[in-house]
């Protein structure tokens, strides 16, 4: 899976030195980042405490499912880690259309974790058993 291994070593040893964790890793500090900005109604700490909690599940996941590192318990990790990269997606939008990011910040965002979900697809389809 060379797409999605560290460009450094080229070998994988731990969650951290697959690509698609360093990315989600980045973007879930991102998305810390912009939502210290949101404003203090009850809506945006709704948005926000949701967006928070599926941004940082998406790396998450992937760290949980590499402990399982084989076939059926990786692959459903990285499944919910997409799932949960689609809902901040989600939340990125509502952000976004309600005033509480700007266009450069959303902009960044979206393509990220479109980029992520693209990269879960790909492990995905390379981790699963073949019967």
């Amino acid at each position: 899976m060379p797409a999605v291994i560290s460009r450094e070593s080229g070998v994988i040893k731990s969650y951290r030195d697959l690509i698609v964790w360093q990315k989600a890793h980045e973007l879930a500090k991102m998305i810390l980042n912009v939502c210290r900005r949101f404003p203090h109604t009850d809506e945006a700490r709704i948005i926000k405490g949701q967006m928070i909690r599926s941004a940082t599940s998406v790396p998450a996941n992937i760290a949980e499912g590499f402990g399982g590192n084989k076939g059926k318990v990786f692959q459903n990790s990285l499944t919910i880690a997409r799932r949960e990269a689609g809902e901040t997606d989600y939340w990125l939008l509502l952000s976004f259309e309600e005033g509480y990011l700007d266009t450069e910040d959303y902009g960044k965002l979206e393509t990220g974790y479109r980029e992520v979900r693209a990269m879960l697809s790909s492990m995905i389809s390379k981790v699963a058993p073949h019967s």
